[in-house]
């Protein structure tokens, strides 16, 4: 009986303190410098695997005051590839470097 109500209560704290550090991860993630972050990171991952074949514009274009600006598809590729790049360059560190641990 207790160690049900207290299994209860581990797995409603790990979803709680789970779903948050998503929420946290994803609102800093799509913040305005985050996003600046990746979209560099990936465009320079993009310029590199393409061996400079496909650049991609800065993400410091500035936009008109009073315009809201308007990504393209290319904006978008950069940003997930790098954030995709940045999580598996986290994972090939974490998993690299546990054998020493």
């Amino acid at each position: 009986m207790i160690d049900d109500i207290a299994a209860d209560a581990a797995g409603f704290l790990v979803r709680q303190v789970g779903g948050l550090a998503v929420d946290l991860t994803v609102d800093q993630i799509f913040s305005r410098h985050s996003a600046r972050f990746f979209h560099g990171v990936g465009r320079r991952v993009i310029a590199v695997v393409t061996l400079g074949g496909k650049r991609i514009p800065s993400s410091l274009r500035s936009v008109p005051k009073g315009v809201s600006a308007r990504p393209r598809r290319s904006d978008w590729l950069a940003l997930w590839t790098g954030i995709l790049f940045w999580i598996a360059l986290f994972l090939a560190a974490g998993l690299g470097l546990s054998y020493f641990l």
